[in-house]
């Protein structure tokens, strides 16, 4: 069997017994003191990496609140707009232009449901690709959980002053 260096050492007379023990006490130290940084490092990568979980799992806690959120104004404006549309006479002859995003649409309607969508009393709004015409109060609310559902019609612009078709008002009601 190999003899240590340490029994070598004390051999040959080069040390003593309590410079032997003296080191052995200090490797004693320094592997204590190298566990206990070892432990210390396990620890701290071990709450790092629970902070983290604990981050990710606030972030995915809030998304799913915010799709539970949507999905219930969402609900709710349906609902709304169901619930109070106007029904369309099938008798409705007057095509009622307007705009959708970049798009022009066509909407049948009656001279009274026009006069009444030309006084705003009226909202248009678009539920799965369907038009219906809902009253203003019932559009707010509408509007306040579902904004893209709702159409407003754009009041007419004010003339500039030097306009010489001023005196000459375009009526809501004008066929083209």
């Amino acid at each position: 069997m190999a003899i240590s260096l340490q029994d070598q050492l004390l051999k040959a007379g080069l040390a003593n017994k309590q410079q032997a023990k003296k080191a052995k006490a200090q490797n004693k130290k320094t592997s204590k003191q190298d566990k206990a940084a070892s432990v210390a490092d396990t620890q701290r990568s071990l709450e790092q990496t629970r902070q983290e979980k604990i981050a990710r799992d606030k972030a995915l806690n809030k998304r799913r609140d915010e799709e539970k959120e949507n999905k219930a104004s969402a609900s709710e404006a349906r609902q709304l707009i169901l619930h109070h549309k106007i029904n369309i006479s099938n008798k409705a002859e007057i095509g009622y232009r307007f705009v959708d995003g970049k798009l022009v649409k066509n909407l049948y309607i009656t001279s009274d449901l026009q006069n009444q969508l030309a006084r705003s009393q009226l909202i248009i709004s678009k539920l799965e690709d369907k038009y219906y015409l809902i009253p203003a109060d019932i559009a707010d609310r509408v509007e306040v959980r579902q904004p893209d559902w709702i159409i407003r019609i754009k009041p007419a612009e004010k003339p500039a002053e030097d306009d010489p078709y001023a005196d000459y008002v375009i009526p809501d009601d004008l066929m083209w």
